[in-house]
């Protein structure tokens, strides 16, 4: 087959969430040229140009793995959108999934009216929130300053006017879980073993996966917060049945990752979808994969196969 791999655009910012995304495109590559012919090709604002492109290459199927347009993740839904009016089979989630993903404040609408738990986004009095980047993945921005409690509704919403005013970004909060966190995806019909983010004794502030501790491996943070998969059972089930119920409920389809918090008297909330979740070869998904027994390469025929399935 003509394979298309979709990445974002090269904006030459080097930050490590976009040479993650290379190092995702090259891995694709590695893979499946193995069986397919396959070329790169950036994602860019120009639609027009693109549509064109996409047209001269007549690909079999698109991977996509554009996570921001336009140096916004929100307008990643863009991608997905063009490749489902010009009717090429693609990878993934399609529109509803991916846009419920895209924004934060969407996603936590949908996921309670679903009945699914997630932590609460209205103040209440002597509550810890966490803020987070309200359409940007890869805990962009989140440190640990980004956890606190505030005095008045007032206070939480002057915080975020100054955090949009300093990054550029909408930001949105929710109630901080203080506990343990989790992994859990799916790969075609298949649920994943989970993972669990355990923070070492040493690890400096709130045990969360802020920007520096999920990317930057030289990093303490980093190397004081690892994946493990000894889960008790207990633990395993829920975990696999909450992913599949967001499955189900959420119109997942191909891959996509679900994060969790789990509080001290062991209830678990979804505090994220991820329904373009990072490949590479030390990705948590690929771990996942491995764990399970797969092959690279026959997790990315898997994603390729369930990508003709609508």
């Amino acid at each position: 087959m003509r394979i298309v791999i979709l990445k974002d655009e090269n904006l030459r910012t080097e930050s490590m969430d976009e040479v993650d995304n290379q190092n995702e495109a090259d891995f694709a590559e590695k893979c499946l040229s193995l069986k397919h012919s396959v070329k790169q090709i950036p994602f860019t604002g120009d639609i027009r140009a693109m549509m064109a492109t996409l047209r001269k290459l007549k690909p079999d199927v698109v991977f996509n793995l554009v996570e921001s347009v336009c140096e916004s993740g929100a307008l990643s839904v863009i991608a997905v959108q063009v490749l489902e009016i010009m009717g090429i089979p693609f990878t993934g989630n399609h529109i509803y999934s991916q846009i419920i993903s895209a924004n934060k404040s969407i996603a936590k609408r949908v996921l309670m009216e679903k009945d699914i738990p997630t932590p609460i986004g209205c103040f209440k009095p002597d509550t810890e929130y966490i803020l987070k980047a309200k359409t940007e993945h890869a805990s962009m921005a989140l440190d640990d300053s980004c956890i606190t409690k505030f005095s008045s509704e007032l206070e939480l919403k002057a915080t975020i006017a100054d955090k949009e005013k300093e990054t550029g970004m909408e930001w949105i909060a929710e109630k901080y879980i203080d506990g343990r966190e989790f992994n859990c995806a799916f790969i075609g019909d298949q649920i994943l073993p989970p993972a669990e983010i355990r923070f070492d004794r040493d690890f400096v502030g709130h045990k969360v996966l802020t920007y520096q501790a999920k990317w930057d491996e030289e990093s303490d943070s980093y190397q004081q917060s690892l994946r493990h998969f000894d889960i008790e059972d207990s633990v395993l089930d829920r975990l696999c049945n909450l992913t599949d119920i967001c499955r189900r409920k959420l119109d997942l389809k191909g891959y996509a990752r679900v994060d969790f918090r789990m509080d001290n008297y062991g209830n678990l909330y979804v505090i994220d979808i991820n329904t373009n979740p990072c490949i590479s070869p030390d990705s948590g998904f690929t771990a996942m994969v491995e764990k399970a027994g797969m092959t690279h390469e026959e997790m990315f025929e898997i994603i390729i196969k369930d990508a003709f399935n609508n």
